[in-house]
């Protein structure tokens, strides 16, 4: 996701970070045979999100590819060290209610949110600040239910949660139903 900003005038360093060793062989190997030409603006760090230490000019950090739980982790210590001008998007791929619950309760507002449909799989893609301007992060999600891609989402959803037990689930299955109507 951070090379598809490579060519954007604005953007003066991309940092790509993941724990596996693997993963950074991989990344490194796609930098060296790429044909991206501003290769000089892009580090690749064997690192945990959780040990990131931003840099003052951050403006939008990129969260994605891991749980609700990891993020929620990352996001954590990486709270004190935003500003209100930076951005973080996350994409969460699972135990999203749970992250969206210290979202809600955390210093962040939402900036934006979407739901997008990739082969066959649906990725919330929320964008938070530290900025007092927008609301708090809804318990459900608001604006990913809108549109087609929102609808479809929404059924998933339903068909996901029916069957759980936790009174957490029966609220979302619940929440969701009553959006349909």
């Amino acid at each position: 996701m951070g090379l598809s900003f490579i060519d954007q005038p604005a953007v003066k360093q991309i940092h790509l970070v993941d724990p596996s060793e693997d993963v950074i062989k991989v990344l490194k190997n796609k930098l060296i045979d790429s044909y991206i030409t501003k290769k000089e603006f892009v580090s690749v760090h064997k690192l945990k999100g959780q040990e990131i230490i931003l840099n003052p000019e951050s403006k939008i950090i990129f969260i994605a590819g891991m749980g609700g739980k990891e993020i929620g982790e990352i996001i954590t210590h990486l709270l004190p060290q935003l500003s209100p001008e930076d951005r973080l998007v996350i994409s969460p791929h699972r135990n999203i209610l749970e992250l969206r619950k210290q979202l809600h309760l955390s210093d962040l507002n939402l900036v934006d949110e979407t739901v997008l449909k990739e082969e066959g799989q649906f990725y919330q893609i929320i964008c938070l600040s530290k900025s007092s301007i927008g609301p708090k992060v809804s318990l459900y999600g608001s604006k990913i239910w809108d549109g087609v891609s929102g609808k479809e989402y929404r059924q998933h959803q339903i068909r996901t949660f029916i069957n759980h037990q936790d009174q957490a689930s029966r609220d979302f299955v619940a929440h969701l139903k009553q959006l349909s109507h």
